[in-house]
């Protein structure tokens, strides 16, 4: 039997009728003076006149695992829900309340740094790339997984700055690539430029340098990648990257230039995210620290 949430009635295994409490307290049978025996493996048997009817250990037991599964399968199904609409980046309220709440808790963390740090901010790209440290000071990944661009902007405006970091890294495009984005939307290369030129006139004053790189590789001969998104539009969006940057002062590299080989795209999870491993880590950040801090790579 199952309980359910809304109404604490009990319901029938077999086809899900409510059943009351009541009618089922005399729809069991008596027990005989012989009282309950235990059963080999722990359950307890009713007898009535001196025939077995049931073990209740057994049918507690399929009951307690049917419960189980199904809560079970109802959480993962939410968890699923939750991973489509953040890998969407979606706008419902939920999506908004944990960037903000991802804001807060990047806040809380760049307080309790002294001295010069850096800061990433970005997309799933970023949010996966371990890199404790940048240009030999400490580095905090504020990236958020499903973010567009637009998103981002909101993120960085949430965020409090104790001071200004040395330098900001930003990683952006992916999410603005998707067919969903890209499909049917004429404008959404000026859309997607608008944004990135708000984005780092805004970065720009609050940061002793800002950097932005390419829009990282896709694996297109990978099934499903070219579906899902327009990999042929990311050197396009590189390129308004680049443009946007230098407008507002900033600094633009290509920090996946030693990812994009056949090799590098093969390792892969998805053809979309980064195949990172130590040395591709490494790879990564000497690019970037070449940009952020070229005079301190040189001593």
């Amino acid at each position: 039997m199952i309980r359910t949430a809304e109404s604490g009635v009990k319901m029938s295994e077999e086809n899900c009728r409510p059943v009351d409490n009541r009618q089922m307290s005399h729809e069991m049978p008596a027990r005989s003076a012989r009282g309950p025996r235990l059963t080999r493996g722990g359950g307890r048997r009713l007898y009535d006149r001196g025939r077995r009817v049931r073990t209740r250990g057994r049918v507690h037991t399929r009951t307690k695992i049917g419960i189980a599964l199904t809560l079970a399968v109802l959480s993962a199904g939410s968890a699923a829900i939750l991973v489509i609409r953040h890998r969407a980046g979606g706008s419902g309220q939920g999506v908004v309340a944990f960037r903000e709440a991802r804001a807060f808790a990047v806040s809380s963390e760049l307080k309790q740094i002294d001295g010069p740090y850096g800061l990433l901010l970005g997309d799933s790209q970023m949010e996966r790339l371990h890199l404790p440290t940048l240009c030999g000071q400490p580095a905090i990944n504020g990236a958020i997984a499903g973010t567009r661009i637009s998103g981002l902007r909101a993120v960085a405006g949430w965020l409090e700055l104790p001071r200004p970091p040395e330098t900001v890294v930003v990683t952006i495009g992916t999410n603005d690539l998707t067919q969903r984005q890209r499909s049917g939307h004429p404008d959404a290369a000026e859309g997607f430029r608008d944004e990135a030129r708000a984005l780092f006139a805004e970065l720009a004053p609050r940061a002793r340098r800002v950097v932005a790189t390419a829009v990282p590789p896709f694996d297109a001969g990978r099934p499903g990648v070219t579906t899902f998104y327009d990999v042929a539009a990311a050197p396009a969006y590189s390129a308004i990257l680049s443009e946007e940057c230098a407008r507002a002062g900033c600094r633009f590299v290509d920090a996946f230039a030693d990812l994009r080989d056949p090799a590098s795209l093969a390792r892969s999870p998805d053809g979309v995210h980064l195949g990172l491993d130590s040395a591709a880590r490494d790879r990564v950040a000497a690019r970037l620290e070449a940009v952020a801090c070229p005079d301190a790579r040189s001593r």
